[in-house]
Order: C-alpha cells, then structure tokens, then sequence
C-alpha cells in the first residue's frame, strides 16, 4: 500500500468518527435546546458522514475504488457545507456544533483529494 493509498484510508477513517462526533455533539446540544434546527442539522451531518466514511473506508481497500470514494467524498462535502449553512442560517449554533460541521466538511474534503490525487495516477499507469 503506497503512501497516497494509506492517506486516503486515513482520511475516510477520520470522516467516520468525525461523524460519530458530530452525532453526539448535535444530540448533545439537541438534548439542551429541545431540538432546534441546528442540532438537527448536526445530527443530520453526522448522519450522514458516518456510513459515507465507513463505506468510503472500505472501498478505499482497492486503489480502483478511487473514482467511487471520489464520488462519495464530493456528496459528503456537498452535505456538509448545507447542513453547516442550514445550522447558521436557521439556527443558533455553538462554537462547537461549527467546529464539528467545519471538520467534516474538511476531513470529506482531504478523502476528495486525495481520492482525486490516486485516480490521477493510476490513470498514468
């Protein structure tokens, strides 16, 4: 496994307990504000990044997945950045809830990179 491949696997493996995190944080806040839209759209996010990261990590398994975790790293990075405005436009989130948001949408960002990055070469192959 070369170095890209292993940054790739890293990378989904992070989105998956970021999205464990973002879970917990937004039924945490959840909890305390009784459900408003931003912890739903944290929940939402988390939701959503969890099995995205977990099939994203076993797909990254086979370096000719690439193309097919690029494709799951753009929709969570779509996913994060509405639920993320979702959450400040609609809501009134803790510097927390953003935090979570914020790094999901950045871990999802690094898996599409570097996804991009191995397609990439292993078209030059």
């Amino acid at each position: 496994m070369t170095q890209l491949e292993k940054n790739l696997k890293l990378a989904c493996i992070a989105c998956l307990f970021t999205g464990f995190a973002a879970l917990c944080v937004g039924i945490l806040t959840g909890v305390q504000t009784v459900f408003d839209t931003d912890a739903v759209a944290t929940v939402a996010c988390g939701v959503g990044a969890i099995p995205g990261g977990a099939q994203s990590a076993r797909l990254a398994n086979v370096p000719s997945n690439a193309t097919k975790v690029r494709r799951l790293a753009i929709i969570l990075v779509i996913a994060s950045i509405v639920f993320a405005a979702i959450a400040v436009t609609m809501g009134d989130p803790t510097p927390l809830q953003i935090a979570v948001l914020a790094g999901a949408g950045i871990v999802a960002l690094l898996m599409m990179v570097f996804a991009q990055r191995l397609v990439k070469r292993l078209e030059q192959v």
